[in-house]
């Protein structure tokens, strides 16, 4: 048995989940008092797929209850979400912490920014029920699958159409957390991805150590990847010239405003397993919905963008279209800042581009992460926490997973444009760096770095 899957088995066997839970939960999504209904029966079963959720495990639950007055039945479904991650480093990133914040004090007030301002209804994502913090730290949502919401095929990515609908709901997000910004700056400090990283457990000397590991062992990795490819011999090249210390800097990096000052609250984790859709009965697409938002921070929006890009569009669209789907993004933003009666300049479509090359590197650094657990496609079980832990078994998931035929046909579409762009550039030793990255360079502890990875001869 995994160690998610004995954490999951102790969650459901403890007095986290027991009538008390449950009542609670119908008394605020019906408004009603417990005195008025009985508890039935309530069936729970897994929300996600194998290998699909990494740090919670998440449960749909369908309350039955009778209304003892009329003796009427009704069905309350329900998304109980409980954090599980055993992982220290994980714990003092304060993913749980996170998405309360989004869950409570952002989803809402970004929707009435636009009802408020610009007279549209606009939905983020689904309502929080009930939030629990001991003895489980517990989210309970509205379940968007009983709303005719369902996921995208993860492996597949999406089409066009449904791109651009991401990119609309994004410029959405992205405007309306412009607007907070202007009034309450960051929120809350779960949401600034620096003081995060500055704590003490990720500062500490054995962290820092397995993290960068962690890191160059997935680098290592992805290098062999090209290196085993033909016609992509001056990619691997390249590739095998990176910084390693770059390369560890990217994911606090990548939180640095655009030039001018713009700074947007990114989803943060934004692939097809953390967003949900809906369709018409002829199959067109007509809303989507964010979901888990354990990553959200303040930067630049070029994250939600070059992680949306990595992990959820199709290979054959993704290519074809980047720079239509950049555009229709930006003009998106535009549109809708303006809606929001934004009075600061607004970046231009040439100032976003220039934002995405000063943040190419995390093209490169989300390749080797993010998009081999999209791409994922094996009976073995991923266990995220091989990936910090460095057990034996860790080089021969990557082995598997960088060899797996959805991640190579990934791969194969997607490295040869981004070195075209100049993106694989970023992590180069003479790569220029804006002072922000020098800044976080200069604070960070210098572990023992290995040599980089040499291509064959």
């Amino acid at each position: 048995m995994s160690k998610t899957d004995a954490a999951s088995k102790s969650f459901l066997n403890s007095d986290a989940v027991n009538d008390e839970f449950f009542i609670d939960i119908v008394e605020r999504k019906l408004n009603i008092k417990r005195d008025q209904f009985k508890l039935r029966l309530v069936f729970i079963a897994p929300a996600t797929g194998k290998n699909e959720n990494y740090a919670s495990v998440v449960y749909r639950a369908k309350i039955s209850i009778e209304l003892l007055e009329t003796k009427e039945k009704k069905l309350v479904d329900v998304i109980v979400k409980a954090l599980i991650v055993t992982m220290e480093e994980m714990k003092e990133f304060a993913i749980f912490e996170r998405e309360i914040v989004v869950y409570k004090e952002v989803i809402g007030d970004f929707e009435n920014t636009f009802l408020e301002r610009a007279n549209e209804v606009v939905e983020f994502g689904p309502k929080c029920i009930k939030i629990v913090s001991k003895p489980y730290e517990i989210i309970v949502l509205d379940d968007l699958k009983a709303e005719g919401y369902v996921m995208a095929d993860r492996k597949v990515g999406l089409g066009l159409e449904e791109s651009k609908l991401v990119f609309s709901k994004l410029a959405k997000f992205h405007a309306a957390s412009v607007i907070r910004h202007q009034k309450d700056g960051i929120i809350s400090p779960h949401l600034d991805r620096l003081v995060m990283m500055q704590s003490e457990s990720m500062n500490s000397p054995e962290q820092v150590e397995k993290s960068t590991q962690a890191f160059l062992m997935m680098y290592r990795k992805l290098v062999e990847t090209a290196q085993n490819i033909k016609g992509f011999e001056k990619i691997a090249e390249k590739m095998s010239q990176w910084d390693p210390m770059k390369l560890m800097t990217i994911f606090m990096a990548i939180a640095e405003p655009m030039q001018g000052g713009l700074k947007v609250l990114n989803h943060g984790d934004d692939w097809l397993n953390n967003m949900m859709f809906k369709y018409d009965d002829e199959g067109r697409v007509l809303d989507l919905k964010f979901i888990d938002f354990q990553m959200s921070f303040w930067g630049s929006p070029a994250n939600d963008l070059i992680y949306f890009f990595i992990s959820s569009i199709a290979d054959d669209v993704k290519v074809a279209h980047f720079d239509d789907l950049i555009q229709f993004y930006h003009n998106e933003l535009v549109d809708s800042l303006k809606k929001l009666n934004y009075d600061q300049p607004i970046p231009t479509l040439y100032e976003l581009h220039v934002d995405l090359l000063q943040k190419g590197g995390a093209f490169g650094f989300h390749m080797m992460f993010v998009m081999f657990i999209a791409k994922y496609d094996s009976p073995q079980d991923l266990d995220i926490t091989q990936i910090f832990e460095q057990t034996k078994d860790s080089p021969g998931m990557f082995e598997a997973a960088f060899k797996n035929p959805i991640y190579q046909a990934a791969f194969k579409s997607w490295l040869p444009f981004l070195d075209k762009r100049g993106y694989l550039d970023a992590f180069l030793p003479n790569a220029p760096m804006t002072p922000f990255v020098q800044g976080i360079i200069a604070q960070m502890p210098k572990p023992e770095m290995p040599e980089p990875p040499k291509t064959e001869e």
